[in-house]
């Protein structure tokens, strides 16, 4: 039995990206444009970077430096220790559409999502997948519907959501090179998978954004279970977090982006499920 959903930060438009990193939760305000701290023994947050008009994905470089996509210069950014900006890769000559959420590997490689086409006017569209990596970006992965969360299986898998797709991606990333769609885990009607997190076992926890929930998806079997039902907002993503990564941290707010600017309904919600998140 899971234990109720708690509240940790409020005042928030949209909350994405959320990353658990040296003992804290970080986390994009997407629609204010702005990168947070935050500190779950007191509740507060603190203001990293601000990167208007909307920021996507968080990782990090092995010297600390941080990585944050700048989702309408379709580009990432690395922010070091003093505040500077510099842009870390740059995807905007072959990008229409704004750059989205981002896996940054330990060895530095990023792996960056575009929208591909604009959700609210045009049928879907597939889209690359920027990879950049020892200063050369390239495009490995070319038919992904809206890729958005992403997050490792383990050294040679990675799991991405295809948001306006209902279905999840499991990309190989083998020693020799090769990248690849391995399979595809097709998901309920209306699901819009978004950001997501591995647990020690290697389930899937999916923030289902128009769905009211969140999903534990097996990899290996493609059962899906609504693990933790969010009634009456959005639920745009999760991650585990806390001491022993014993914490699922889940990002909601308002469906309507208009609504949630305006009037800052975005929090970020707490709940142990019984299960540890992978390292």
């Amino acid at each position: 039995m899971h234990e109720k959903l708690k509240t940790v930060f409020t005042g928030l438009a949209f909350p994405e990206a959320l990353r658990w990193h040296k003992g804290e939760l970080w986390f994009s305000d997407v629609l204010a444009g702005k990168v947070y701290r935050a500190d779950i023994g007191t509740g507060e947050y603190y203001e990293v970077a601000s990167i208007l008009p909307t920021v996507g994905g968080l990782g990090w470089l092995a010297n600390g430096d941080l990585l944050t996509v700048d989702c309408e210069a379709r580009s990432v950014l690395c922010i070091n220790a003093d505040g500077g900006k510099n842009v870390y890769a740059n995807m905007s000559e072959f990008w229409e559409f704004p750059a989205n959420d981002m896996l940054v590997d330990k060895d530095g490689t990023a792996w960056i999502g575009s929208y591909g086409y604009n959700p609210e006017t045009d049928p879907p569209k597939e889209s690359s997948l920027a990879r950049f990596r020892g200063g050369v970006l390239d495009f490995p992965v070319n038919s992904l519907i809206f890729p958005n969360g992403m997050a490792r299986l383990d050294e040679s898998h990675f799991v991405v959501a295809e948001t306006f797709a209902d279905r999840l991606a499991i990309i190989e990333t083998g020693s020799s090179g090769t990248v690849r769609v391995e399979k595809r885990i097709a998901l309920p009607s209306n699901s819009t998978p978004d950001g997501l997190a591995v647990d020690e076992e290697g389930n899937i926890w999916v923030a289902s954004a128009y769905g009211a929930a969140i999903l534990k998806i097996d990899p290996k079997s493609g059962t899906v279970e609504r693990a933790i039902e969010i009634e009456g907002r959005g639920v745009f993503d999760c991650t585990f977090g806390g001491t022993e990564l014993e914490t699922l941290f889940i990002a909601v707010s308002d469906v309507d982006e208009s609504e949630a600017l305006l009037n800052l309904p975005g929090e970020i919600l707490a709940i142990s499920v019984g299960v540890h998140g992978r390292e």
